[in-house]
């Protein structure tokens, strides 16, 4: 029947006879007619008008009663292209083992299609849909500002799509409050700095709250330990920032109370000077070619203004202090130094500077240190605080 039919290409399809098929005929008929139609949509040398010709007959094929003909139709017809949006709604809308590996795979669906599916389709249509590797921009919109937790899990672990900035805020806004959502946001290369700043503070306040609602111990144990936590991940998060983007980060902390002394001396014990020279430059409202020409050259008279105009407790202009001197004898100004190396330096500068002192300002110096350095350099001043620590 189809064969005859298709010897006379010149001409247009009589579709007559495969509607009587789809009236009269039995099923096996109609199994037929539908293998037949499939081949010819996916026959490269089928005509886009004759294909446009049985596309509708496919469609009703589609809504069949029988279920071995929707299948038939859905799984010949998954990878074919150029499908019409009335055949692709018919399947779409089978049942859900037919339909779920046809949208995720189909290459007919385009970005309209997909995006009507996110806006009527049920939870699995729409997490098939985000997980397509061609998913289009209007649809990666439409799930960014509408779509529910699981959906957005979805898109966030597809690794085809990469949100900008603004999406990546929208997504935050929106599920702040949602644990699992928010450790894949995180995890994304191309988040913006400024939302893991932020989620990092608003962590450490949950923290907080927990600790002192459940009474874990001591209220200022607990904070110590959290505040620290805060500053180590701040810490890492800056480290990647890139330096000509550091004085707008450095602005944004200010503003939401994270430009701590403790955080500028931390950066600057571990040899993260770009930062650290950004803050200072941020808080004394200053330039940061002259704070750069203080840590430079170490100016202590330079330093002094700067730490004065920047409401740098007293007790910790001895650390600021040493940092610069450190990074003038090293020329490390500007740049992000080795923190195990960094950090030996520091402590060898403040341990021979101090060892006049009396006991107990050295010991406040190396409790600083011990607070504020990591890895190698935190193991040393430990050592260095037992000794002293005996002596006294």
């Amino acid at each position: 029947m189809l064969e005859q039919i298709l010897k006379q290409r010149q001409i247009r399809l009589d579709v007559s006879i495969f509607e009587n098929v789809m009236r009269s005929g039995n099923v096996a008929d109609r199994l037929a007619l539908t293998r037949q139609l499939c081949d010819l949509l996916n026959d490269p040398q089928s005509s886009v008008d004759e294909c446009l010709q049985v596309m509708p007959i496919v469609a009703k094929l589609a809504c069949d009663i029988d279920r071995h003909i929707r299948d038939i139709i859905a799984n010949r017809l998954v990878t074919t292209d150029g499908l019409s949006a009335d055949l692709i709604f018919a399947i779409v809308a089978d049942e859900d083992d037919i339909a779920i590996p046809f949208i995720g795979l189909n290459p007919s669906l385009d970005d309209a299609i997909m995006k009507t599916i996110l806006a009527v389709g049920d939870l699995k249509r729409c997490k098939a849909v985000a997980a397509r590797s061609d998913i289009g921009p209007a649809a990666v919109r439409k799930i960014i500002e509408d779509g529910n937790e699981e959906i957005v899990l979805e898109l966030l672990r597809n690794e085809k799509v990469r949100l900008g900035a603004g999406y990546c805020r929208k997504l935050y806004n929106r599920f702040h409050s949602c644990p699992k959502l928010c450790a894949l946001l995180m995890d994304l290369p191309h988040l913006p700095c400024e939302i893991a700043l932020v989620h990092n503070q608003r962590s450490a306040q949950e923290m907080r709250k927990t600790a002192q609602y459940q009474g874990w111990v001591a209220d200022y144990r607990s904070d110590d330990y959290i505040s620290d936590k805060e500053e180590v991940n701040a810490l890492r998060i800056l480290k990647n920032v890139e330096d000509k983007r550091l004085q707008s980060v450095v602005a944004l902390m200010s503003q939401r109370g994270m430009l701590t002394t403790s955080l500028l001396l931390r950066a600057g014990m571990n040899g993260y000077l770009p930062f650290f020279e950004w803050a200072l430059a941020y808080l004394a409202k200053a330039s940061l070619r002259k704070v750069r020409k203080a840590t430079g050259t170490m100016s202590a008279r330079t330093v002094n203004t700067l730490l004065r105009r920047a409401g740098i407790p007293q007790d910790a202009h001895v650390l600021v202090h040493a940092i610069c001197q450190v990074s003038a004898a090293t020329g490390a100004a500007g740049k992000q130094a080795d923190a195990d190396a960094f950090g030996r330096a520091l402590v060898e500068i403040i341990m021979t500077r101090h060892a006049t002192d009396n006991e107990h300002e050295r010991l406040r110096i190396v409790s600083l240190l011990s607070q504020l350095t990591e890895g190698r350099t935190r193991t040393l001043v430990s050592r260095l605080s037992e000794g002293l620590s005996r002596v006294a």
